[in-house]
């Protein structure tokens, strides 16, 4: 009964990670029911399940049915308020919440196809969805970009990109040698 319990304290723990790093999909249609059946109600579900049991199995004297009993009222208590925060909450903050078109291509790659000089407008070329897309882009920081070099976009406003080299953000990302 222990292993059961621990194993589903486990999963629910995995898939409460899987949650957090896959996010959540805004694009989904799903109807209204459907939705609350997701990955962090269900991983709620299995980690409460196997943390009461666990507990109700190490410190009562308790019959295994009543034990499996009361862990599936506890898991579908807490899957219940999950679905609550998420329905009160998370949805209608999510609805609110107005994505500024301007950085909707932040952090996307792309090359410079026409140069970017000092304080003057290039062109640079990237591809989303399998379409390659140009657009006059401008240096983040006013300093001019050679021809062909990798940049990073910024943000695109009034149809102009503002980027920065590729080598910029890696040098930034590295970690200080020790």
């Amino acid at each position: 009964m222990r292993i059961v319990f621990l194993l589903a304290f486990v999963l629910g723990l995995v898939l409460g990670v899987v949650s957090m790093l896959a996010g959540i999909d805004r694009n989904q249609r799903h109807r209204r029911w459907v939705s609350y059946i997701n990955l962090p109600t269900v991983g709620a579900g299995f980690t409460l399940f196997g943390v009461s049991g666990y507990l109700l199995y190490r410190y009562s004297a308790l019959q295994p049915a009543v034990l499996i009993a009361i862990a599936v009222a506890v898991a579908l208590g807490g899957a219940a308020g999950i679905v609550a925060l998420i329905a009160g909450w998370a949805i209608p903050s999510a609805a609110r919440d107005v994505e500024d078109e301007r950085y909707i291509l932040q952090g996307h790659i792309g090359r410079v196809t026409r140069p970017i000089g000092a304080g003057e407008a290039g062109e640079i070329a990237y591809v989303i969805d399998g379409v390659r897309r140009a657009v006059p882009a401008r240096s983040l920081d006013g300093n001019a970009i050679g021809r062909d070099a990798e940049i990073v976009i910024e943000r695109i406003e009034h149809g102009v990109a503002y980027v920065e080299l590729w080598s910029t953000i890696e040098k930034q990302l590295e970690l200080p040698s020790q």
